[in-house]
């Protein structure tokens, strides 16, 4: 590799010049190989496998293959780290801990300590180098790097590869705490309140308003349950019941701001001068949907079925002041008002009157689906009595 000398130097420059200004790294790969490329370094794969921090995926990985106009992108449940799949992988060792390098000549029809390899020696591939990046501010990554080069690669080329991994750890590093902050945000605070977070609402008292629809859910006969049920038990049935409601509610363009104990807040914001027909409809059939979901869990306590579980939904519209309310160092994004404080009013007619959805006027008259009217109750806080409807008995039109 004659003229190569200062290759590893000219790598670890792009990386820390250029490699940061990418979103994620299936822009950063083919950019890192056609560098590597121009400095006399070909390849045929590169990969990057990141360690992340999230409560349903353990890692994500990029695959660059030269010649393909897309960098394929995978996200690896939790429980696929007992696959047999992912044990038997030479990137398994890597992550664990246990090595953090590994360097295999592959060649067809001879034996590899790793399946993966025989696959990739069918391919063409000739070398095969994967490098541990451990970013003191991150989670673990590992960088593979494979090269149908006859011979493999060379040792010059194998310190370019090398000197540039190590380049690769500012930009891994950004892009995993920028993954960490916005998974943090969207779980704890929700998909579209947590991005707002991230663009700068973050002061307390920093709050404007917002109509929008006002879902309250809450779950029946939940106290004669958590005597039952202990805490294991109570925790498993809130997550089967929440994890319902909240595929009805995102499914319908909505978002869960909290949960309190037993019972979800949700809005279904409205776009400014946007008529409320629409999120109203998707209310009440996230509501109805939320219902059919949690009546079809089959739970057991030690072994025997328990009976349908059964919640009461309310509904309204209105304005509401939405932002951030608390402590100095302890913020809620939440919404507050009027409006919100009888939707959780209204909330406790459901049990009372029997009624799985209850609605206000003001929701009843913008909902395109005809509603029954219920009668007119006094709501504790509330000025006056207020006119409730709800859901027209099956089969009616």
């Amino acid at each position: 590799m004659e003229g190569t000398r200062s290759a590893p130097d000219a790598l670890l420059r792009w990386c820390a010049l250029e490699g940061c200004g990418f979103e994620d790294p299936g822009g950063l790969l083919p950019a890192f190989a056609a560098e590597a490329a121009a400095l006399g370094v070909p390849l045929v794969r590169l990969n990057a496998t990141l360690r992340t921090l999230h409560p349903l995926f353990i890692a994500e990985n990029w695959r660059w293959k030269r010649g393909q106009p897309q960098v394929e992108h995978n996200r690896f449940a939790v429980g696929q780290v007992a696959h047999p799949e992912y044990l038997a992988s030479p990137v398994r060792p890597l992550l664990d801990g246990e090595r953090d390098r590994i360097h295999h000549r592959v060649v067809a029809g001879a034996p590899h300590p790793w399946p993966i390899l025989d696959e990739y020696a069918a391919l063409g591939v000739t070398d095969y180098l994967a490098v541990a990046l451990r970013p003191v501010h991150a989670l673990p990554a590992i960088i593979t790097a494979m090269t149908d080069q006859p011979g493999g690669f060379r040792d010059a080329q194998l310190e370019v590869l090398e000197t540039g991994f190590l380049g690769l750890q500012g930009p891994f590093e950004l892009y995993v705490q920028r993954s960490i902050a916005r998974t943090i945000c969207e779980t704890w605070i929700g998909p579209q309140t947590g991005p707002r977070v991230l663009e700068g609402h973050v002061r307390r008292g920093s709050v404007g308003t917002l109509r929008a629809v006002i879902a309250f859910c809450d779950l029946r006969g939940f106290t004669p349950l958590t005597e039952r049920l202990g805490g294991q038990g109570v925790t498993d049935l809130l997550n089967a019941f929440f994890g319902e409601v909240a595929e009805a509610v995102h499914g319908r363009g909505g978002e869960i701001l909290k949960f309190m104990g037993d019972a979800a807040l949700s809005i279904f914001p409205l776009a400014a001068d946007e008529a409320p027909a629409e999120r109203c409809a998707a209310a009440l059939e996230a509501a109805r949907e939320a219902l059919r979901r949690i009546q079809s869990l089959a739970l057991t306590i030690d072994g025997s079925p328990l009976p349908p579980l059964s919640a009461g939904f309310a509904l309204h519209v209105g304005d509401v002041t939405y932002g951030n309310i608390g402590a100095p160092t302890r913020l809620d994004f939440t919404v507050i008002g009027p409006a919100v404080n009888q939707a959780s009013r209204l909330e406790g007619l459901c049990g009372r009157l029997g009624q799985p959805v209850v609605t206000s006027a003001a929701f009843a008259a913008a909902c395109p689906t005809p509603l029954v009217p219920l009668g007119r109750f006094a709501l504790k806080g509330i000025a006056g009595e207020q006119e409730v409807f709800g859901l027209p008995p099956a089969g009616a039109p």
